[in-house]
């Protein structure tokens, strides 16, 4: 069974329609996720909607991390594409991580931050060794410093999971490797610093080669492990592309694993204290077809997950839930802007209590777009943050604080160069 390994999918060119079966591969062991977005107006209202209107954002372009000939960090070879973004909101410091090929075609992790004054640079590479390739970034923030998780293959290819934070002027990570076993390959991470302790989990194969879900937490320096055992619905099915998210009380955590049939679920679980519960059974809408790619956000304490779901055509659609009087509701039906086209990537966020869904989706062109929607009471409202329309886009990442919402994704420009594009929107 193949582990995910870094690829370089700059876009730079029309993509042919694929079949389900090929997306869905994509899906599996890349990290995409398919579905286009749609304005829905109608069925069950959103959780806490008679709350004040959201206002319209207003985009505001942060920078370009990586263009062509210009880049606003000086360390980046501005010639060679960037992958790979994540980004983290705080109240003070927006943290913007991505990653890049060096000379050597070795990808490399790169972060840097941004506040009122400016560029906050964190010096090169933050690969354990930068002879080693990195891959699966995520980004994280506590509200003042930056926080990143990142699979790294060491000398005997076998991918490792590291995370590092920042305290003062300086980095604290202990160099070894989170990996419940360094002999087998770890994969997925998902990052979550908002709360205290912050939250780390991610995938990894056993002794049997089918991946196990884990959780660790942080404490005085040393990531514990959350519960005795994998997360898994069972032990047998590969649980992959895990989200987790944490308000300091309690922790999520949302996966797709198989069922019995074979076809993906999504699933989520609860941490009580000292084990973790399962929310309801399957989210999908149809327990028949294939979810993946789940993505996961607390609203006023509220869990709300999208992810994307194949429908009967074979078309992948992107859904969205709350979790409500002990019962997971659906917010809408598809949100696909056009249910003929599949969508990539879903990320949802907030700003405040409105939430935020960005996602990639093909146009008529067979174009990869980076397409947002925010709701509005039970209906979702479409929002362009992009300028350059005739340009590929592709991989948005939302994170929002109370006033404020951010995004960034991948950006191909017409030499074929793929840089990061990072906007935020003050919504209050």
């Amino acid at each position: 069974m193949p582990f995910k390994t870094q690829i370089e999918s700059v876009l730079s060119s029309p993509r042919p329609k694929s079949s389900p079966a090929r997306l869905l591969r994509q899906c599996l062991w890349l990290g995409i996720a398919l579905a286009p977005l749609f304005v829905i107006s109608g069925g069950r209202a959103f959780a806490n909607e008679t709350a004040s209107p959201p206002l319209p954002p207003k985009w505001r372009e942060v920078s370009r991390l990586v263009k062509a000939s210009r880049s606003v960090y000086v360390d980046v070879d501005a010639s060679r594409n960037a992958l790979n973004p994540s980004i983290a909101a705080g109240a003070s410091l927006l943290s913007i991580g991505w990653i890049e090929l060096n000379a050597h075609g070795v990808s490399q992790v790169f972060l840097v931050g941004w506040n009122a004054a400016g560029w906050v640079r964190y010096g090169g590479p933050q690969n354990q060794d930068s002879g080693h390739r990195a891959l699966d970034l995520t980004v994280s923030s506590d509200g003042r410093s930056p926080y990143l998780a990142w699979i790294e293959l060491n000398s005997k290819n076998i991918p490792q999971l590291y995370v590092k934070y920042r305290e003062g002027d300086g980095w604290i990570s202990d160099g070894r490797s989170l990996n419940m076993d360094p002999t087998q390959p770890a994969l997925n991470p998902s990052l979550s610093a908002e709360g205290s302790p912050p939250c780390l989990a991610w995938s990894e194969y056993d002794a049997n080669r089918t991946y196990q879900l884990y959780v660790k937490y942080l404490s005085q320096g040393n990531w514990k492990r959350m519960g005795e055992e994998s997360l898994n619905i069972s032990s047998s099915r590969d649980a992959i592309r895990p989200a987790v998210v944490s308000d300091g009380t309690t922790a999520y955590v949302a996966w797709s694993e198989p069922s019995e049939r074979n076809m993906h679920q999504i699933y989520i679980k609860r941490w009580n204290g000292k084990s973790w519960d399962q929310m309801g059974g399957s989210l999908n809408m149809d327990t028949g077809h294939h979810a993946l790619s789940p993505s996961l956000v607390l609203i006023d304490h509220t869990p709300y997950v999208a992810w994307i779901e194949f429908d009967s055509n074979g078309v992948s659609q992107l859904h969205v839930k709350h979790w409500e009087n002990n019962a997971w509701h659906a917010d809408g039906n598809s949100l696909n802007q056009d249910p003929n086209h599949h969508a990539l990537s879903p990320s949802i966020s907030r700003a405040g209590s409105t939430a935020y869904v960005a996602w990639t989706e093909y146009d008529g062109r067979g174009m990869p777009q980076v397409r947002l929607k925010y709701r509005n009471g039970p209906d979702w409202i479409t929002d362009n943050p992009r300028t350059e329309l005739s340009a590929v886009s592709s991989d948005p990442i939302l994170s929002g604080t109370e006033s404020s919402v951010s995004i960034a994704w991948k950006e191909v420009d017409s030499n074929g160069l793929a840089h990061i594009v990072v906007k935020q929107a003050r919504v209050r």
